[in-house]
């Protein structure tokens, strides 16, 4: 963290800041930094989504990235909250064209979820964030409308997937890798002949083994290789195996192996067809395949959108969030009360929160599905929830668990 701040814990965010920046944007708060067509998205706006979306990668992801995370990752981070704004802003816009709208049972909730999160955190930690009643009330008003239009959006998916589609094979086999090394300046060194014969060598007799009948672990266990074979999964046009693995695989039946060692320039391969119809791989396919129809419609939507609407930053005044401060979320203890019905119902509006916060434009389409957010990358990403108002404010929970 920050070792010029000192840790001010809120509601399980924790924030190492500068003194300079505990007024947050200061005068400039208010200004428009985002314009989509008549809305606008203040300052203020802006830094309160992408310091809380910075609290939660910094607890997912700063143990293996560093404390230097946002040298490298800060930038990219704010651009993905400014296209989210810009996003959110556009669904807002075409809500009618769905059917969608905010209720005044939502607009009373999210008002109490935002005096909440006001009330309960620290009035330091919230300056620097801009978390103000107006800012935090819009932002939620903004992920429910988020929700709803994603749902909205992708009802009329074709969700009906044929096995010829997504059929999916499944081998295991071992490589015998001739490929160089590197020595201690860092040369490439190839492999000499006699080691690749060497290795051709135990690669056939492997081989013979499983063609004997003998279980290819066991055999690759008998030749003295601490390791197992690998399973592997493909279809026509996915899977990681190359294109000479793939063209033998589709000649062997359940269960056969291939009747020669298979050579590429990577080394020796010993390769056993295990099904040639996966049913639990090809029915992950189906779930895939609609997953990517969904993201695909849900993108090109907006991209229409984007075409139509006119879009522009303050990119002065952007720059102007830097990262000199280090967000964190706290784990606590977890506190959770029944929830009622009534509060199930209208209870969008935090818990999406929550969610795009941690992982704005989710990498994955499970990520997108729940947390309505762009998806982008297989990333998956896995969501940190705590006990900050805006949580408690759908589901009337109090909360704080970081995953």
């Amino acid at each position: 963290m920050n070792k010029l701040g000192r840790k001010l814990l809120v509601a399980g965010l924790c924030a190492c800041m500068a003194a300079a920046s505990l007024t947050g944007c200061g005068s400039k708060a208010g200004k428009a930094a985002v314009t989509v067509g008549d809305d606008t998205a203040s300052l203020g706006l802006v830094n309160l989504m992408l310091r809380y979306n910075q609290a939660q990668m910094q607890s997912l992801y700063a143990s293996f990235m560093g404390d230097n995370m946002w040298e490298t990752y800060g930038e990219t981070t704010k651009n993905n909250v400014v296209e989210s704004i810009e996003n959110m802003f556009l669904m807002e816009q075409h809500m009618s064209d769905y059917g969608v709208s905010i209720t005044d049972e939502d607009k009373t909730k999210i008002t109490d979820a935002a005096g909440k999160f006001i009330e309960t955190n620290d009035e330091k930690t919230m300056k620097a964030m801009n978390a103000t009643q107006e800012n935090v009330e819009r932002l939620l008003t903004l992920y429910t409308v988020q929700s709803r239009m994603y749902n909205a959006i992708i009802a009329d998916v074709d969700t009906n997937v044929s096995d010829e589609e997504a059929a999916q094979k499944t081998v295991k086999y071992v490589l015998f890798s001739t490929a160089g090394s590197t020595d201690e300046d860092g040369n490439s060194v190839e492999m000499s002949d006699e080691d690749k014969a060497a290795k051709k060598e135990a690669a056939q007799k492997l081989l013979d083994a499983v063609k004997g009948g003998e279980d290819m672990a066991d055999a690759l266990t008998e030749l003295g290789e601490d390791r197992s074979p690998v399973t592997s999964s493909y279809g026509t046009d996915n899977g990681t195996l190359n294109d000479t693995l793939k063209e033998a695989a589709d000649k062997l039946s359940d269960g056969e192996v291939a009747d020669e060692l298979i050579e590429t320039d990577g080394g020796y391969y010993v390769l056993q067809m295990v099904t040639t119809f996966d049913e639990e791989k090809t029915n992950e396919q189906k779930d895939t395949i609609i997953s990517q129809r969904k993201s695909d419609l849900y993108t090109t939507t907006l991209d229409g959108w984007k075409e139509d609407a006119k879009i522009s930053t303050d990119s002065d005044l952007l720059a102007t969030l830097g990262f000199t401060d280090t967000y964190q979320m706290k784990e606590t203890e977890t506190e959770t009360s029944t929830e009622t019905a009534a509060e199930t119902a209208a209870t969008e509006a935090a818990s999406e929160a929550v969610t795009e916060a941690a992982t704005t434009e989710a990498a994955t389409e499970a990520a997108t599905e729940t947390a309505a957010t762009e998806a982008a990358t297989e990333a998956a990403t896995e969501t940190a929830t705590t006990e900050a108002a805006t949580t408690e404010a759908a589901t009337e929970t109090e909360t704080a668990t970081e995953k």
